[in-house]
C-alpha cells in the first residue's frame, strides 16, 4: 500500500542518516505534495511511523526523527517458592522505608512526570467552575460516596475504553493508596496473608506493613505473574486477598497479558477470594489501545479494582477511586469512617477537566510524551552503562527497571545520598533476599529539551550510570 511505500522510503532515510534523530519531519500537508498523495495516506504513513517508533508528535510543534527502543538484554526474573513473609522485617533486616533512605524529590526517584508538563492553569480553571457549581452547598459535608458528578464523569470516561460500570457502584477516595487501603480494611484482618507480584511497589509494601498485614510474594515470569503458585496458595487458603498491579505495573513498567488477566479473575471468582487491582499507570499506556483492567472479567464481584488522577494529571489532588463490586457496602462504611469524605471542590474541579473533554486530550498528548520519554531514557542507558546490563522494556508508565550484574546497589544509594540523586533500588521492592543488583529510575522527566528540568534529569542519569559502570563487582 502507497502509506507504507512512503513509511519504509523515511525508515530507510533515517537509517542512512538523510534525516538525522531529532530534526523536524515535513508538515502532512507538505508530505501530501512532496510524494503526491492524499491527506489519508499521509496521515496513515505517520502513523505507522509513530507506532513503529521512527517519529514521534509534538503537541503543538508536529513530528520529529527519533529512533525504535534500542534492542537490550531485559532484566531475568529470579525463580522461587513463594512463602510467606513479614513486610515490615523482611529477609533479615528491618524494613526501611523509600523516605527514610531518599534525599527526597528528583526526577529520577519519584514515579511522577514533570510538573511543567501538567496542565496546570487549565486545571485551574476547572476548579474555579466546580466550586460555582457547588453553589451553597460548599458548606455541606462530601457525600460519603464521592460527588455523583464525579462519579458519572467516571463512568462516562471509562465506557469510551469499552469498559462499563455504574456509578452508583464507584467509590471516591483520596487518591489510589487510600483506595487500595480501604479495600485491603474491607477484605483483610490483622494478620492476614495477601499474595502480591514479586517485585512489587514499595510503597504497597509499606501500606501492608502498616496495616499488620503478612504477603506472599508471586514470582513474576515472563508471561506475568505464576499463576500456578497463586492459584496453590488460593485452594490451601495460605491467603485472605490478593493485591496486584496488572498494567505498566510498578517498577518494571510491564503489563499482565489479556490471558492473564482473565485467569486472575477467573481464579478470584473460583476460590471466592478478594482480589485488589492497584490500575493507577492504566491511562498511560504506549499503544493507542487502552489496555482493560482484570475487573473487566470480574463476574461474580471479587475484584476491586483501585485508581486515580495522580500519575495522569496531579498527584495533589489526591482524588481516586475503588469499584468494590460485592464489598461495596462495607468500603463505604470504611471510607466514611476514615476521612468522612473526599474535597468536594476538588472532585468537583475534576469532574468538569473530565467532561470538558480536557482530560481525554491531555491523555492523549501524554502518551506520546512518555512513550518518547521512555526511548530516550533506554536508549541514554545503553550507552552508558556496562554492555551486560538489562533493561525493562515498558508498555506504559514512566518506570523503567535495571538490572547490572555485580552491582552493589547498597554502596549506589549511599553514592546517589551523597550527589543528592534521588533513587530506588530493587531491595525496597521485596521481603526477600533478591534484587540486589537492581534498581528503578523514573522516565517523567524530559531527557532532551532545552529546559532546566530536562537538565538536572539529564544530569542525575549520567553521574548515576557513570558511578555504576565504575563500581559494579566484576
Amino acid at each position: 500500500m502507497r502509506y507504507k511505500t512512503i513509511a519504509d522510503q523515511i525508515i530507510s532515510d533515517i537509517e542512512q542518516g538523510t534525516r538525522v534523530a531529532g530534526t523536524r519531519m515535513p508538515p502532512l500537508r507538505a508530505l501530501t505534495k512532496l510524494y503526491g498523495v492524499s491527506m489519508t495516506t499521509a496521515i496513515n504513513s505517520y502513523r505507522l511511523l509513530e507506532e513503529l517508533g521512527w517519529i514521534v508528535a509534538k503537541p503543538q510543534s508536529g513530528f520529529y526523527v527519533t529512533q525504535p527502543l534500542a534492542e537490550q538484554k531485559t532484566p531475568t526474573p529470579p525463580s522461587f517458592q513463594s512463602r510467606m513473609t513479614d513486610p515490615i522485617q523482611g529477609h533479615s533486616k528491618p524494613f526501611i522505608a523509600p523516605s527514610v533512605i531518599n534525599p527526597g524529590p528528583g526526577p529520577l526517584g519519584i514515579s511522577q512526570m514533570c510538573p511543567s508538563l501538567m496542565p496546570t492553569d487549565a486545571l485551574q480553571r476547572s476548579l474555579k467552575r466546580g466550586i460555582q457549581r457547588l453553589g451553597r452547598r460548599l458548606h455541606d459535608y462530601p457525600d460519603r460516596q464521592g460527588e455523583k458528578t464525579l462519579r458519572h464523569a467516571l463512568e462516562r470516561h471509562f465506557l469510551a475504553y469499552g469498559f462499563p460500570f455504574s456509578a452508583d457502584e464507584l467509590v471516591i477516595t483520596n487518591g489510589c493508596m487510600d483506595a487500595v487501603r480501604v479495600a485491603l480494611e474491607a477484605t483483610t484482618r490483622r494478620g492476614d496473608a495477601v499474595a502480591i507480584s514479586s517485585p512489587c511497589f514499595s510503597g504497597l509494601l509499606e501500606l501492608l506493613a502498616g496495616l499488620s498485614r503478612k504477603v506472599v510474594e508471586i514470582p513474576y515470569t515472563e508471561e506475568g505473574i505464576d499463576l500456578i503458585q497463586l492459584e496453590q496458595h488460593l485452594k490451601n487458603g495460605t491467603v485472605k486477598a490478593g493485591l496486584f498491579s496488572t498494567s505498566h505495573m510498578n517498577p518494571q513498567g510491564t503489563s499482565l497479558s489479556l490471558a492473564q488477566k482473565q485467569a486472575l479473575a477467573a481464579l478470584a471468582s473460583q476460590y471466592k477470594t478478594p482480589i485488589i487491582e492497584d490500575d493507577v499507570y492504566m491511562e498511560l499506556g504506549y499503544e493507542k489501545v487502552t489496555p482493560l483492567p482484570a475487573k473487566h472479567w470480574d463476574s461474580d464481584g471479587y475484584i476491586l479494582w483501585c485508581g486515580s488522577v495522580s500519575k495522569t494529571l496531579t498527584a495533589g489532588y489526591r482524588v481516586g477511586w475503588c469499584l468494590p463490586g460485592r464489598y461495596l457496602p462495607d468500603v463505604v462504611r470504611r471510607n466514611e469512617f476514615s476521612h468522612f469524605g473526599v474535597n468536594s471542590p476538588i472532585q468537583m474541579g475534576l469532574a468538569d477537566f473530565i467532561a470538558t473533554g480536557q482530560y481525554h486530550s491531555h491523555l492523549q498528548k501524554t502518551r506520546l510524551r512518555l512513550a518518547n520519554q521512555m526511548r530516550q531514557y533506554r536508549n541514554a542507558l545503553v550507552g552508558l552503562l556496562p554492555a551486560d546490563a538489562a533493561l525493562s522494556n515498558p508498555t506504559g508508565g514512566m518506570v523503567l527497571w535495571v538490572q547490572v550484574p555485580g552491582l552493589n546497589t547498597t554502596e549506589l544509594i549511599k553514592a546517589a545520598q551523597q550527589k543528592g540523586i534521588s533513587l530506588r533500588i530493587g531491595s525496597q521492592f521485596t521481603s526477600l533476599p533478591l534484587y540486589h543488583d537492581c534498581f528503578r529510575i523514573n522516565a517523567g522527566w524530559p531527557l532532551e529539551e532545552d529546559t532546566d528540568e530536562s537538565r538536572l534529569a539529564s544530569r542525575h542519569l549520567h553521574a548515576l550510570a557513570e558511578w555504576v559502570a565504575r563500581n559494579r563487582e566484576e
